[in-house]
């Protein structure tokens, strides 16, 4: 299918894929623009390049929603599109050299990285296993449940941009030499990812169970 043969949202989730590479290779290669310091136009063009994608994000969810599009391949690829949004710019910022200082926060970002990506992978995992059911599904009637899976994913946008660009506005603070303000954001991301995490394998546990008892329920009767 031709890209001007696409409905909007199809289109839209397309070239969210193709930014992908593009906020990669600038993350991970500085291709020699350092002469302003500190790495500054790779961080501004990797950047742009990510939260252009976040922008087509936020439009693609909201044209989805009007036009009630829940099923089908675009769907299932809106929601691959937002994951490897997500394990893109994580991975990335992960191999780059000129990110993240030595140290602690390098280490910390590692390991915060394979929580989210892991926890991201169960979730998808939790869906496959019944082809009717999505993670909005689950906390169909719990809006506060929902409200923080939500919260988490946007939280995870608002870390990696963070991370990327606390250097260019906080150059000569503390929060440059500690990256105080992205180690805040990182943590917070962490907590919220975990809790969420925690509540998908709750929610899940008593749709399984529900659904059992449903079935139970079914077989009596007939």
């Amino acid at each position: 299918m031709k890209l001007k043969d696409m409905e909007a949202p199809a289109k839209l989730t397309t070239i969210r894929l193709a930014l992908i590479p593009l906020f990669m290779l600038f993350t991970v290669y500085d291709f020699g623009m350092d002469s302003l310091g500190k790495y500054t136009w790779p961080r501004i063009i990797a950047a742009s390049f990510f939260i252009l994608a976040c922008i087509v994000y936020f439009v693609d969810k909201r044209l989805m929603k009007g036009r009630d599009i829940t099923k089908g391949f675009w769907c299932f690829l809106d929601v691959v599109a937002d994951k490897l949004v997500v394990f893109g710019a994580l991975l990335s910022i992960c191999f780059s050299d000129y990110v993240l200082p030595d140290g602690f926060y390098r280490h910390f970002f590692f390991w915060s990285t394979a929580v989210i990506v892991l926890r991201e992978l169960f979730v998808i995992g939790i869906c496959l296993t019944d082809a009717t059911m999505s993670v909005d599904y689950l906390f169909e009637e719990r809006k506060g449940q929902r409200l923080l899976i939500k919260t988490t994913a946007y939280l995870q946008l608002l870390c990696i941009a963070v991370v990327l660009l606390e250097p260019i506005f906080f150059s000569h603070t503390v929060f440059c030499d500690f990256r105080l303000l992205s180690l805040i954001v990182t943590v917070a991301t962490v907590a919220l990812t975990v809790c969420s995490g925690l509540y998908s394998i709750v929610a899940y546990k008593n749709h399984v169970y529900g659904k059992s008892r449903e079935d139970s329920s079914k077989g009596n009767n007939n």
